[in-house]
């Protein structure tokens, strides 16, 4: 893949070499890919050829995507990539660019997926659905070239996350007023965010969150932002975040533009024990048989989505949980709870134990046990199809030249 040679030509754009170089490499960071081969690099110039018809459509029918729709996804995938590379530094050196360079990458992706995507809601609506005939059907004619169903456990949980302590709090309080100090005395507050604020996707654009509507923020920080005049810089405001420092950029109406400086609450080791150990009682307790573990669920869990069902997961395939999850039931048989494990990322974690209540092992897929895995099958080969024709139906209206 040397040089840059045109590859095709879909309306008003064009693929290059250069281009389709690009979108392998992204793939293959994003995906942990090592090496490429020719059926990858066929499906993402595949894919790079159908976007651009969808572009080209978007542009026919004067759709486009607003600065405040591409800066809420920007600050989302940064977020996550430097949560996933574990520093602004390591992502750098991964992808071989500044961070202002990934964001000009990021950001034409970003535009360009969000018009894709509202052109596909105008021809799908809501979406594409399948009838139960439908899955039928396809189980019928594919069902043999499916692959199996992996192991898979039906789980119910408890949650505890560990407790912020008073002293915990202390801390971080304590780290606030010193910039907020800092800040009344003269400091430039962008550039404290920059080198305080532990918000790192807005901490690179000097602590910067954009123009947004009322009821984009927890109430805590409405509360104070809202009461702010333009140039304006607030007290520590407290949230289920941490502390904040924001400033008012501007205000209109219900659209504001503010910055902040986030420092997080910091999680103790002692708090981990504590709700380890805790967990560890619950977990004896329910095995003595003092309170079933849906009893336990309703007291104890602090879980609020599976708190709602009395603690229930679902059903899991093993090989869609992490490393210690699966360590952690892997072994384990209908009835048996779990030790305490760890769920969540480094900023957003609690210790939860699972009950099992149903081991389903590796099986060919069946309508009766599987029906809804066959569904999602079914409802992709007929998204696949539909895209397709539509695909090839724009062409018809939309100039295309494959050169390779």
């Amino acid at each position: 893949m040397e040089g840059d040679r045109l590859l095709a030509v879909i309306g008003n754009s064009i693929i290059t070499e250069s281009d389709l170089q690009q979108q392998v490499g992204l793939y293959m960071r994003q995906n942990n890919i090592p090496q490429y081969n020719d059926k990858l690099i066929t499906q993402i110039f595949q894919n790079m050829v159908a976007e651009k018809l969808m572009l080209a459509k978007g542009e026919q029918d004067s759709i486009s995507a607003t600065d405040e729709e591409i800066q809420k996804q920007l600050d989302y995938r940064i977020k996550s990539m430097i949560e996933q590379f574990g520093s602004e530094k390591n992502l750098e050196q991964e992808y071989g660019l500044t961070m202002a360079k990934i964001k000009d990458v990021l950001k034409d992706d970003i535009k360009n997926k969000i018009i894709v995507d509202k052109v596909k809601q105008n021809k799908f609506g809501s979406g594409i659905k399948v009838t139960s005939n439908e899955v039928k059907n396809f189980f019928q004619q594919y069902g043999d070239s499916l692959p199996k169903m992996p192991d898979t456990y039906e789980l119910y949980q408890i949650a505890i996350s560990p407790k912020l302590t008073e002293e915990d709090k202390q801390s971080a309080y304590l780290r606030a007023k010193d910039i907020l100090d800092s800040i009344k005395a003269g400091a430039d507050f962008s550039e404290m965010a920059m080198k305080y604020s532990e918000d790192s996707a807005s901490a690179i654009r000097g602590g910067d969150l954009g123009k947004v509507k009322k009821g984009t923020f927890v109430k805590e920080f409405e509360d104070a932002a809202y009461l702010l005049k333009p140039g304006e810089v607030s007290n520590i405001v407290e949230s289920q975040f941490g502390y904040h420092i924001i400033k008012l950029v501007s205000k209109s109406g219900d659209i504001i533009e503010t910055k902040h400086i986030l420092i997080k609450f910091p999680k103790s080791q002692s708090a981990d024990f504590q709700a380890i150990n805790e967990l560890k009682d619950l977990r004896t307790k329910t095995l003595n048989g003092e309170k079933t573990f849906q009893q336990m669920v309703m007291l104890y869990s602090q879980d609020k989505t599976s708190l709602k069902d009395s603690g229930y997961v679902g059903k899991v395939l093993l090989s869609s949980l992490d490393s210690l999850q699966i360590m952690a039931v892997k072994d384990l048989k209908p009835g048996d709870i779990s030790e305490p494990v760890r769920i969540g990322d480094q900023d957003n974690y609690s210790y939860t134990i699972f009950y099992v209540k149903d081991v389903i092992l590796e099986h060919r897929l069946n309508l009766e046990n599987d029906y809804k895995v066959i569904e999602n099958y079914a409802l992709n080969y007929k998204e696949n199809k539909e895209m397709g024709e539509w695909l090839e139906d724009l062409k018809k209206s939309i100039y295309v030249d494959i050169k390779i």
